[in-house]
């Protein structure tokens, strides 16, 4: 099992058993300005999810220890981690493994070989038409305040603009 984190905070978890696709993963996002980590197994990429909290998580659905219809259930299931997006990678073309991957939570499906430029389009950032809270004019310490409350109650898509002031959007209510 491999895990790679940052000191800055994480943008992508990749959950995926098979270490050169989970590395060609990683370099692909590092590539486009992502912040990654790996997990190698379905524990590793709950642990790492509850640490981390990162704002995207891809989950292949095959994994040992636990697999990602688990693992994306437990995730939904903690208000921590619960507003993370998830989406799968798979070889299984079936549709029930498709329909119990919606089931379980997850936001998209990709059969294995993943399109690159379809991957990179799931885990990019949500429109600003996509955050419907704001504050504005905000002083820096004012902000990081806010984001610092804002994570604390498990909000992970933020948007920082600096425009008179400081202005933050972010998704969802926190909580």
């Amino acid at each position: 099992m491999t895990t790679q984190t940052s000191a800055r905070a994480i943008d992508v978890l990749i959950a995926e058993d098979d270490a050169p696709l989970r590395e060609s993963l990683r370099l692909l996002l590092e590539g486009r300005g992502y912040a990654c980590a790996e997990a190698g197994d379905g524990r590793q990429a709950i642990e790492l999810a509850q640490r981390h909290r990162p704002r995207c998580v891809l989950l292949d659905l095959a994994m040992p220890e636990l697999d990602g219809f688990s693992v994306t259930r437990l995730l939904r299931s903690d208000p921590r981690t619960s507003p993370i997006r998830i989406h799968c990678l798979t070889g299984r073309t079936d549709p029930r493994a498709r329909s119990q991957a919606v089931e379980a939570g997850c936001e998209r499906f990709f059969v294995k070989p993943v399109d690159p430029l379809a991957l990179l389009d799931a885990v990019r950032v949500p429109t600003e038409e996509g955050l419907p809270n704001s504050l504005s004019g905000l002083t820096f310490s004012e902000a990081e305040d806010l984001l610092d409350q804002l994570q604390n109650q498990g909000c992970t898509q933020f948007q920082v603009t600096l425009e008179d002031g400081v202005t933050i959007r972010w998704g969802g209510s926190p909580g």
